[in-house]
């Protein structure tokens, strides 16, 4: 398979404490970061040589987890007891997992994967022919969301509705990638990429009887099955959900949330949902920033300044506007609405001229500061007083045909008119800064949530921090202690070692004594002493022969005793009797 010795690669693993293909995990140390380099550069250079080798993806990438990531892993999915997790080995591949065991990616999770895995998703899967870890991290959210939406709106997650919904690909040998058909394209901004995923997977095996584990087969595949749809098991009629779910945006992010993942059935965490459910599902305001994105790129710089609001409305519009003195008794029905504003559009717009601004003592209001068309600003009097007149009580219908001056009556109408149109705009201005309130409001929510979440790790950090440093400073104290206790030991030590010594030396002199007194008073010595003085006597001896022999001494004439070491030895009287003589 290459050139690099599994064997060792395995050993190696094993003695980092990871555990085998069989469960079992080694008796070894942790490794050190050094070790871990080793490993990795390792698992690289195996990579690159089945790249060079021209071999697929899943019979090149090993995961790159540890033993560490198996509670990161078990908290993320919300796995119960009945599952067990295991960490592949670097000769391991995802589409080969150990008997029993199933192969998923930590990315999965994190777009929205929980087990049990959703049946749904494993119905899908089933009639694909494929393995639920084949699909893409992206492929999850997409699903998930649509899942989220449909129950929402109390669809049924039909196979029928989900597989006609969605779009299928296949990005690769063995990667299956899902999203929503372009014409169902609500929901959007799942992650461009994901880096690094296809080397973060782990395996996973149910602790259940055998049959019941999974509901499709969790078999590898190459690429998808094309087949015949069952027939559905209720009738629905989905126009209704796709009508109204295709004029809002939703973020895929937003939607796999936990809480709402909880709350729909996909997780099982027990969460409860923060917040308004209709206000987080709805996200109006993501809405409305795709609609006037969208609206910006298709027209141009002219059309937008015409539809766009002059700025100096929103500095100067007062919200407590007094009603009119005399208030319509019916409001303006849409019907109607629908026709004013169509009159309306058939006059070109214009700046408001300064007559505008002036005030009107008999109305008692004066016009606002803001760009109008041109039925505000110059009514026509025939179409406004019309217009009024159909808004008037019947009993004030003779008193205001019968006024005199025409002018009051015109200027009365147009103001009314104003009045309408513009407590309209305010009704529609104060809702958007009410809904912008309120997401303020939850925005602030979930900062203030987390800001306290972050506090509460910050006093648990601060707190293990402070008690990490009185325990270092109470081995620092025991240290000093012991380093003290351990000096006064070795001075004493000292001590009683000079002492010994001393003691030593003095023993050794007493008996350095006492060995050569006995010695002087020994047989030995007297035999060396003996031996000595031999010696002196015979060279003496010898000499004085030698001296009667130069002087012509005859030995053969004079034959004296003397001339003989031997006999004068013999001669030679005890130190008692030398004494005696001496004395004598």
């Amino acid at each position: 398979m290459s050139s690099i010795d599994d064997g060792a690669v395995v050993d190696f693993v094993q003695s980092l404490g990871s555990p085998s293909s069989s469960g079992t995990i080694s008796a070894n140390t942790v490794p050190d970061k050094v070790s871990r380099r080793e490993l990795l550069a390792r698992i690289n250079i195996e990579e690159a040589t089945l790249l060079a080798e021209g071999r697929p993806w899943y019979e090149i990438k090993a995961s790159l987890l540890q033993e560490a990531d198996k509670a990161f892993i078990k908290d993320l999915s919300g796995m119960s007891d009945q599952y067990d997790i295991l960490i592949p080995l670097p000769e391991d591949r995802a589409q080969l997992p150990p008997e029993g065991y199933h192969t998923f990616y930590i990315n999965q999770l994190e777009r929205g994967l929980r087990f049990p895995v959703p049946r749904f998703i494993q119905s899908l899967c089933d009639h694909l022919s494929v393995s639920p870890s084949q699909l893409t991290p992206n492929s999850y959210s997409s699903l998930l969301g649509l899942g989220i939406l449909l129950k929402y709106y109390q669809a049924p997650l039909s196979l029928h509705l989900i597989y006609n919904m969605t779009q299928i690909r296949q990005k690769d040998v063995g990667k299956i990638f899902i999203r929503l058909k372009p014409e169902y394209g609500f929901i959007k901004w799942n992650p461009s990429s994901h880096k690094g995923w296809m080397s973060r997977y782990f395996f996973v095996r149910r602790n259940v009887r055998e049959g019941i584990a999974w509901y499709c087969d969790m078999s590898w595949a190459e690429k998808p099955t094309k087949r015949v749809l069952p027939p559905p098991v209720q009738e629905y009629n989905p126009i209704p959900f796709i009508k109204d779910a295709c004029t809002k945006c939703f973020n895929a992010r937003d939607l796999i949330r936990e809480d709402l993942l909880c709350h729909f059935g996909f997780s099982r965490k027990g969460v409860a949902v923060e917040g308004d459910l209709a206000e987080r599902i709805m996200k109006s305001h993501l809405l409305e920033a795709y609609k006037k994105k969208k609206s910006e790129a298709s027209r141009g710089s002219t059309s937008q300044a015409e539809e766009r609001v002059d700025p100096t409305f929103e500095e100067h519009v007062d919200l407590s506007l007094e009603e009119p003195v005399n208030p319509p008794p019916v409001e303006l029905s849409k019907e109607k609405k629908r026709k004013l504003s169509s009159g309306g559009d058939k006059h070109p717009k214009k700046k408001k001229t300064s007559s505008s601004t002036e005030l009107n003592t008999e109305a008692g209001t004066s016009q606002p500061d803001v760009e109008v068309s041109s039925f505000i600003a110059q009514p026509v009097a025939s179409t406004t007083v019309a217009f009024f007149q159909h808004f008037i009580p019947p009993l004030d219908v003779p008193v205001v045909s019968s006024a005199s001056d025409k002018k009051i009556t015109e200027a009365l109408a147009s103001h009314f008119l104003q009045a309408l149109l513009w407590g309209g705009e305010l009704s529609r201005r104060v809702t958007k800064a009410r809904e912008v309130a309120h997401s303020s409001k939850r925005s602030l929510n979930d900062v203030m949530a987390k800001h306290d979440k972050l506090m509460k790790e910050i006093e648990e950090v601060r707190g293990a921090s402070d008690a990490e440093k009185r325990s270092l400073e109470q081995k620092l104290t025991d240290l000093e202690a012991s380093f003290i206790r351990l000096q006064e030991e070795m001075k004493k030590a000292g001590e009683e070692a000079e002492e010994r010594i001393k003691r030593a030396q003095e023993e050794a002199e007493a008996s350095w004594e006492k060995r050569k007194a006995d010695f002087l008073k020994s047989d030995e010595f007297d035999r060396l002493c003996s031996t000595r003085a031999l010696s002196f006597f015979q060279q003496g001896f010898d000499g004085c022969l030698t001296q009667i022999r130069d002087n012509g001494y005859s030995e053969a004439k004079n034959p004296f005793s003397f001339l003989d070491v031997l006999k004068s030895l013999e001669a030679l009287p005890d130190n008692g009797e030398a004494g005696l003589s001496g004395e004598k």
